[in-house]
């Protein structure tokens, strides 16, 4: 398997701040760039996390979570508005749980 990046599309102050660290990532100037991006970026076996942090349309936001809820590969990680107002949207990504049954205990 080969080694797995991890990848920033948002806006220019957090993906220069992430850069500082050694992640990759692309600033948007519109949002037409974004579902193109995602897309290309989704499909790639070298990518193993995508975070997003830029403010998302609506369209945008459903494609995300469409994706999310049917693969496990690569991980999205949604990143808060740090600089202004955050998107309470974000909820969403914390809802979905996977959850566990407990054994059944032997009777008798």
């Amino acid at each position: 398997m080969p080694d797995q990046k991890i990848f920033v599309i948002g806006e220019e102050e957090t993906v220069l701040m992430l850069g500082l660290l050694g992640i990759e990532g692309m600033v948007l100037e519109n949002d037409n760039e974004f579902l193109p991006l995602f897309n290309e970026l989704v499909i790639k076996p070298s990518i193993g996390m995508i975070i997003i942090a830029y403010n998302l349309t609506e369209e945008q936001f459903q494609s995300v979570i469409a994706y999310k809820v049917n693969n496990i590969r690569p991980f999205i990680y949604y990143l808060p508005e740090i600089f202004g107002e955050g998107d309470e949207r974000q909820d969403v990504f914390t809802q979905f749980k996977i959850t566990q049954t407990s054994p059944r205990k032997r009777q008798g």
